[in-house]
């Protein structure tokens, strides 16, 4: 059954990706429209600053599966309960924490802004941060009930518990909207969705699973371990708050929220790409905990590493291609022409974590053996680094300035230092998981003489022909790769599902 939970999962994680995006797509310039590019960009101030809250959870959540998997190879009930209520008590603790410093946010946060921010809109932006510092209270409140889920490999539930948050969030919204609403009106609507989508998860855990928590008898040994090996979770989240989430903050701050707004859409690029990616590899975390938790040889989670890593690239590089070539184009359909540094910010951005995101099992990897410790160290420095480069740049080049030296800083970071530290300490084969990337290769040429030939010849002036042209392109990518990169075991991933479809 887990098998083909993570099979379907990965399926429905991909629809979810699809659905998600592509409801962003259409639903981004129409809020554009009715609120404005100033009041649009509120948003990603207020965030920018309530987005560190989540630091507070200090990767705990991360380290849940680790210590589950642990439980659960003793097959000790009992333990595995206690285990529970020791991470409910550490989320309550959290939680409590999270309301006080989130206030304390949002009595500074006109402190912070006043310089390029009305009266209302500081307002506005104090709103939105109540609202959200509310959502993360009750995240962590229901932490330990989704990663429970998430560590039984139940990934079809969350999956459509998801996909149904996607349709109905931006539905919603555009309803509101449309009747006199505002950002505050989305951040309240948002709010209730994600608690309402919470509780399902604690009914199905309840019930399905037989979620339990024991609050007694507590292992010191096992509190004092989860800290140790969450504190560089925690680090490595810091770090990427500072390296995601400060240009927001230094943009706020020196330029006001049309760039601000502008930044962000070339952002959300960037989450889109990393989406495809993270789903992928969260779906094997349990396994490879689990195969670490019983002693498994390295070949086993490198033959994954490999195998993952390969699919992976083929999607990531499908889309870095698509959008280098046809990305300008439709910015300024989607966007209009006054966005067009999101562009360029989006494929910094995208460049940056490019490499990351066909090998991030490698840090679940690193995780299962709890061995993630240099890489949070080096990461946080650099964190740092990137900051000491941002700001002069955003001064002298906007948010473009700001994205280059995100993508200068990540290439340092996690091209350089972790592929020789995946391949020294961790034990992945990583010679061999370049030798595997660069056979496919091969299949990458027609692609791109094809999306130059779209750039040189052909006139991109509505969304159906943009659509036409894209669908060319992603045709030609799939022939290419087929003929020339894919392995057998990535050909039967097509071909076994449309032969079964076939002889019906």
């Amino acid at each position: 059954m887990a098998l083909n939970q993570r099979k379907a999962g990965s399926i429905l994680s991909y629809i979810y990706i699809f659905l998600s995006n592509t409801i962003s797509l259409i639903y981004t310039p129409i809020m554009l429209g009715i609120l404005g590019q100033s009041e649009y960009g509120l948003i990603g101030t207020a965030n920018s600053i309530t987005s560190y809250l989540s630091l507070l959870s200090m990767g705990i959540g991360a380290s849940y599966v680790r210590f589950n998997a642990q439980a659960r190879a003793t097959g000790d009930k009992e333990k595995e309960y206690r285990t529970n209520g020791m991470f409910q008590t550490i989320y309550i603790v959290i939680s409590i924490i999270t309301l006080i410093v989130g206030m304390v946010l949002v009595f500074l946060s006109p402190y912070i802004f006043q310089a390029n921010y009305s009266d209302t809109q500081l307002e506005e932006i104090k709103s939105i941060m109540i609202c959200t510092v509310i959502q993360f209270v009750i995240t962590f409140l229901f932490n330990t009930t989704a990663m429970t889920i998430q560590a039984y490999e139940r990934f079809v539930f969350i999956r459509l518990c998801l996909i149904i948050a996607c349709v109905l969030q931006p539905c919603i919204n555009l309803l509101l909207l449309y009747h006199g609403g505002n950002v505050v009106t989305i951040s309240v609507a948002t709010l209730v969705i994600s608690f309402l989508t919470y509780v399902v998860y604690y009914c199905y855990a309840k019930k399905v699973l037989d979620l339990k928590y024991k609050f007694d008898n507590f292992d010191k040994n096992l509190f004092k371990n989860i800290f140790v090996f969450s504190a560089f979770l925690f680090l490595n989240t810091i770090t990427d708050q500072l390296t995601f989430s400060t240009d927001n903050i230094i943009l706020g701050i020196f330029s006001g929220s049309i760039m601000v707004a502008i930044y962000s859409v070339g952002s959300n690029f960037k989450n889109y790409f990393m989406a495809f990616s993270t789903s992928a590899s969260s779906v094997f975390a349990p396994k490879i905990n689990k195969i670490i938790a019983e002693s498994g040889p390295d070949d086993e989670t490198n033959e994954i590493f490999i195998r993952i890593g390969r699919i992976q690239f083929y999607i990531v590089t499908l889309i870095l291609l698509g959008y280098i070539f046809l990305g300008r184009q439709f910015v300024y359909l989607w966007v209009g022409n006054e966005y067009s540094d999101a562009y360029w910010i989006g494929l910094l951005l995208m460049i940056s974590v490019y490499v990351p995101c066909f090998q991030n099992i490698g840090l679940e990897i690193q995780k299962a053996k709890n061995m993630h410790k240099a890489r949070s160290v080096v990461y946080f420095l650099i964190a740092i680094v990137n900051i000491i480069i941002t700001i002069p740049l955003s001064l002298l080049y906007g948010g473009i300035g700001a994205s280059f030296a995100t993508c200068l800083c990540m290439f340092i970071g996690t091209v350089i230092f972790m592929n020789i530290y995946n391949y020294k300490k961790v034990g992945i084969d990583i010679p061999a998981f370049w030798k595997s990337i660069f056979r496919i290769l091969p299949g990458m040429i027609i692609p791109i003489v094809y999306g130059v030939f779209i750039n040189c010849f052909i006139n991109i002036n509505s969304y159906w022909n943009l659509l036409f042209v894209i669908l060319g392109f992603v045709l030609v990518y799939f022939l290419s790769c087929w003929f020339f990169s894919m392995n057998h075991y990535e050909k039967d991933i097509f071909s076994k599902p449309l032969k079964r479809f076939l002889k019906k």
